[in-house]
């Protein structure tokens, strides 16, 4: 796998940042409220907390989602789940431990505080943080951690115009190269595509929105999409992620894996739609144009096809030059859309 990039380390360090503070409240409190309400138990609880967010947010951020990603990915679901609880819920322990070694100077605590009294009220505890944190960080694999917020905080229960950007990407000759690896390489080589997107979408502030087979789609607020041209260089950052792995993609499939896109931005209607499955759902002609766009750069052999209207909102990134594709009749669009295709050194 390719490795973690800068902007996944800062998010990650912010994510241990949050997971520390919140156990400096609930760690200190609990402490409190079963054992006593003294100075010392709250300093204690302190201690404790900040233990235990850098063992386990260090394992869950950096060893989890890190270094032994790959491995994880290849357990599925529930073994995943349950390791990682189990091993969350053990550095809880040593955590505690340690910290009451540091708090007495006794170093004979450490053994002590796997048998003490205390631990019939502080391992429930643990266990129903450790399975909380553990299915909130799936979940957020599951459905995004962008549109699981957007749940959590109601932000689309009702519908709600507002302007975004949409990039399409679509892998090149995708029908050829599932024909000549079978099915099942062909998903492999896509499991591998979309692993190595991770970083350069986290580089580029963006979310994933979609998969569709082949296509991949991302999207931005429109403000953060244009900011410092976050989808302009969200391509082609993909695209030199994949070309520095090129001689691992040809080791393993024979072939490197290349994208055209189309990019477009504008207003559009967001909102939760479905019940039985339910999800975060865009509608509006910003999306069927950009969709056109990328139809319109894999026809003429063109990396990437963006608006006029958008581009006149960004200043491209050093390198990327723009070359006037004309007024463009798109399928399904009555009106023509003015497109330039994006190319990078």
């Amino acid at each position: 796998m390719a490795p973690r990039s800068g902007a996944w380390r800062a998010r990650a360090l912010r994510q241990l940042t949050v997971v520390m503070l919140v156990a400096c409240v609930l760690v200190p409190i609990f402490n409190l409220l079963t054992v006593e309400m003294s100075w010392r138990q709250g300093i204690q609880g302190l201690v404790d907390a900040v233990l235990l967010s850098v063992l386990v947010g260090g394992y869950l951020l950096y060893v989890r989602d890190g270094v032994l990603r790959g491995w994880f990915l290849q357990l599925g679901f529930t073994r995943d789940f349950a390791l990682s609880s189990l091993i969350v819920l053990t550095l809880f322990l040593i955590g505690r431990a340690a910290g009451q070694v540091i708090t007495t100077g006794n170093p004979r605590r450490f053994a002590a505080s796997f048998i003490e009294g205390h631990l019939v009220l502080a391992l429930p505890f643990f266990v129903v943080v450790t399975v909380a944190v553990q299915f909130v960080l799936q979940m957020n694999r599951i459905v995004g951690a962008n549109v699981l917020r957007y749940f959590a905080t109601g932000v689309y229960h009702r519908p709600k115009a507002e302007e975004r950007v949409f990039l399409f990407l679509d892998l090149e000759g995708s029908t050829r190269l599932a024909e000549r690896l079978g099915s099942a390489r062909y998903f492999e080589l896509l499991r591998r595509v979309v692993d190595d997107l991770t970083d350069p979408v986290l580089e580029a502030e963006g979310e994933i929105y979609q998969y569709a087979g082949d296509e991949v789609v991302i999207t931005w607020p429109l403000a953060r999409g244009v900011r410092t041209a976050n989808c302009v260089r969200c391509f082609f950052a993909v695209r030199a992620v994949i070309a520095a792995q090129a001689e691992r993609y040809r080791r393993d499939f024979g072939v490197v894996p290349r994208f055209r896109g189309g990019l477009h931005g504008g207003r559009v209607t967001g909102g939760e739609l479905g019940d039985l499955r339910r999800q975060i759902v865009f509608v509006g002609d910003i999306l069927n144009t950009a969709a056109r766009l990328e139809e319109h750069a894999k026809r003429d052999g063109l990396d990437l096809v963006a608006s006029g209207v958008l581009l006149e909102q960004l200043t491209l990134p050093p390198g990327v030059a723009a070359t006037r594709c004309g007024e463009l009749a798109l399928r399904g669009k009555e009106a023509p859309v003015a497109a330039y295709g994006l190319t990078g050194a």
